[in-house]
């Protein structure tokens, strides 16, 4: 499995280098390429659980910082509604700052889940106007805004739970690390809406920001754990620019 996800990673790369070597032939085509990068703040909707062996660990989620790294592609319907497609890597997950009782020890973890996905985001944009307007015949800028809404598909490359834990087992503080494997609690796909808002200024380079709520609609855990039902919800941050 990890060779399938290290195939599937070097894939998406290339197809980023290669797609950005056409960015002047799209321009003349109604399209726009560029980078996008920014900041995520996730969580589970549901309780998440840690398993190994005779561990049972049940905690509470809370949200956790992440980022996400891709590249947009824009095909321009009309002067105010586009199509956009955004391949990328996205890191979700969740914090926790709970308690637990192992083998009738209390202990506190401060912890959390990172999922690392390649997402691919397929979205409708309508905008408030075009781009740009004429004075005296020069075209000028101006700020627009626009809505965003569809749908996204990931395929999970890695999950991870770290962190520390602190108890007193035989009587004695104790605090130590950690880092653990969970992606076999997870499924591989994660499928959802997107929804969101954001504004743009520029005609023929533009740089804009956006922020979206996203929600997976499939269960993310593993089918082997039918009590596992966490399910990824997500609110992201992006800087971009198209060229």
């Amino acid at each position: 499995m990890s060779s399938i996800r290290a195939i599937l990673l070097t894939t998406f790369i290339i197809i980023l280098i290669i797609i950005s070597g056409f960015t002047n032939n799209a321009k003349a085509q109604n399209i726009d390429w560029g980078p996008t990068a920014g900041l995520t703040v996730s969580s589970h909707l549901n309780k998440f659980w840690f398993i190994e062996d005779d561990i049972r660990i049940r905690l509470n989620p809370d949200v956790a910082v992440g980022y996400q790294l891709g590249l947009i592609g824009r095909a321009n319907i009309s002067s105010t509604l586009r199509i956009q497609l955004e391949p990328s890597i996205i890191l979700l997950g969740a914090k926790y700052d709970d308690s637990f009782t192992l083998r009738g020890v209390e202990f506190e973890t401060d912890s959390r889940t990172e999922l690392t996905y390649i997402q691919l985001p397929l979205l409708l944009q309508l905008s408030t106007a075009e781009n740009q307007y004429n004075v005296y015949g020069r075209k000028r800028s101006i700020t627009t805004y626009h809505i965003s809404g569809g749908l996204f598909g990931g395929y999970l490359l890695d999950a991870r739970f770290e962190g520390t834990n602190r108890g007193a087992p035989i009587g004695i503080e104790f605090e130590g690390g950690f880092s653990n494997d969970v992606t076999p609690q997870y499924s591989n796909y994660d499928v959802g809406p997107m929804l969101g808002l954001g504004l743009e200024r520029g005609h023929y380079n533009k740089v804009g920001f956006e922020t979206r709520a996203q929600f997976s609609i499939i269960d993310s855990g593993s089918e082997k754990l039918f009590f596992f039902r966490p399910q990824n919800i997500a609110l992201t941050f992006s800087l971009y620019v198209l060229f």
